[in-house]
């Protein structure tokens, strides 16, 4: 906001080069006479609100269209986090098992995750998400498939788990990277917020319809559902159009980053790439430090998940739609924290991080000892606040730090962290099924606390990250 207007005005005053701005010439007889006279005052001019930029990235017509079509991606999504762990636990009965099918979609994750960021570097990163959502699209069909006529065994949500975890390895970079090519360095902070939001408020009441599908139809009816979402996602993501820059981003983008094509072909050239890749992010000190740390909040933060159908049925002593509700509350809160940082400016955004992942620790571990519904469903709101920082706040800084040439390849590594998560995922369902869901999701509640402590007393170069 400026300052306030002066009551009188220099502008025809004369002021030498360097020198002191001159006293006002003596006034004139009839000025003196006139003084006495009351000035005629200016009307007071309010200054302008400042532009709410909450919704700011929308206002592209190629983001609005990757928005919806990623808001069916991500319905499907939680109707997956309804339906397979419930299916899985219904036929066996196992918290190991619950962890081993998150390990199944974690090994194909660690095989071709860096393969996936090469790929994002050197195609179209549009057209490497269509395929990767089609395929799903087929996944998932297959499993509706074997629901609907009784065929359907643990064996067939391991197999479909590993082969979406392996097209999630490839299709996952591309994913995250293609987001700074539809709306420019700008907007970016707003558009990863605004996506995150996307896919909270698709959280608030797809899990919970999933949930009620199962009880009220089918299994196999969720399953058809997630397909036809997983279709649409694919037809809604063909009028995206790569952001025109203007030419002074154009001139500081080449002169951040001067690579702007990858040449050769063939495994060499991708080895090549993969290895300047890494080299790449050693090198960078910010990057390095923030995948770092990230590692270790998402291992604390993660398992969870997995284990909320066991933890609804045998704690809580609830069913599916219980289980749906309690994936839906988590979105409120979820909602509210990506638009809090789809708002922010970008300064304080590694302490925010920190800050999220440690209102999340605090949360799990209420989380964890609550054996009442309703107490349960208010925790699971702060959950949604912190789990929403902590990952709007991951993608925006990485993405932001990276050179557009190495998106891909920063990004796979990233993803990649996911699918280590997944061995600690299988290790508290081991810890469950020794000890307890509820031991077992509060010690990985105190290792986040610790770990976020840790970070912002020990990781400057995350902490301090405007």
């Amino acid at each position: 906001m400026g300052a306030p207007a002066a009551a009188y005005s220099l502008a025809d005053t004369p002021i030498p080069l360097g020198g002191a701005i001159p006293a006002a010439p003596p006034a004139a007889p009839a000025a003196a006479a006139s003084a006495a006279v009351p000035a005629r005052r200016r009307p007071l001019r309010l200054a302008r609100p400042a532009r709410v930029r909450t919704f700011e990235a929308l206002e592209g017509r190629s983001f609005r269209w990757f928005f919806l079509s990623m808001s069916a991606q991500f319905s499907s999504m939680h109707m997956q986090m309804v339906v397979t762990p419930y299916l899985v636990f219904e036929l066996t009965g196992s918290y190991a098992l619950l962890g081993a099918m998150s390990l199944a979609s974690a090994v194909p994750g660690l095989l071709l995750g860096f393969a996936g960021g090469v790929i994002a570097d050197r195609v179209s990163k549009k057209w490497l998400v269509q395929v990767g959502q089609a395929l799903n699209a087929l996944f998932t069909l297959a499993l509706a498939a074997l629901a609907a006529t009784g065929h359907l065994r643990f064996e067939h949500l391991l197999l479909s788990s590993a082969a979406q975890g392996a097209v999630f390895a490839v299709m996952g970079p591309a994913r995250h990277a293609l987001i700074p090519e539809i709306v420019g360095p700008q907007r970016l902070t707003n558009a990863v917020a605004l996506n995150m939001s996307g896919m909270n408020v698709t959280r608030m009441g797809v899990p919970a319809l999933g949930g009620l599908l199962i009880a009220w139809v089918s299994p196999a009816g969720v399953y058809f559902v997630m397909a036809a979402l997983l279709g649409l996602s694919m037809l809604w993501l063909a009028p995206v159009r790569r952001y025109e820059p203007t030419e002074d981003e154009a001139a500081a983008s080449r002169a951040a980053d001067p690579v702007t094509a990858r040449s050769g072909r063939g495994v060499g050239a991708g080895m090549r790439d993969l290895v300047d890749g890494m080299r790449y992010i050693a090198r960078e000190p910010a990057i390095s430090a923030l995948l770092a740390v990230n590692f270790f909040i998402v291992l604390m933060s993660m398992p969870y998940m997995q284990m909320m159908a066991g933890f609804v049925k045998e704690v809580l002593d609830a069913g599916p739609a219980q289980l749906g509700l309690l994936l839906s509350i988590t979105g409120v809160g979820s909602l509210v924290g990506s638009l809090a940082i789809a708002s922010m400016p970008g300064r304080g955004r590694g302490r925010v991080y920190l800050l999220s992942a440690l209102v999340l620790g605090f949360a799990l571990l209420v989380f964890s000892a609550s054996t009442w519904f309703w107490v349960t469903a208010i925790v699971m709101v702060v959950i949604g606040v912190g789990q929403s920082g902590r990952m709007s706040l991951s993608n925006i800084l990485i993405m932001a730090y990276a050179r557009p040439s190495y998106q891909g390849r920063v990004m796979s590594v990233f993803m990649m962290e996911f699918s280590l998560v997944s061995f600690g995922t299988f290790l508290v369902g081991i810890l469950a099924s020794l000890f307890g869901v509820q031991l077992a999701i509060g010690g990985t509640a105190v290792a986040l606390i610790a770990v976020a402590l840790i970070g912002w007393r020990f990781v400057p170069r995350v902490r301090d990250l405007p």
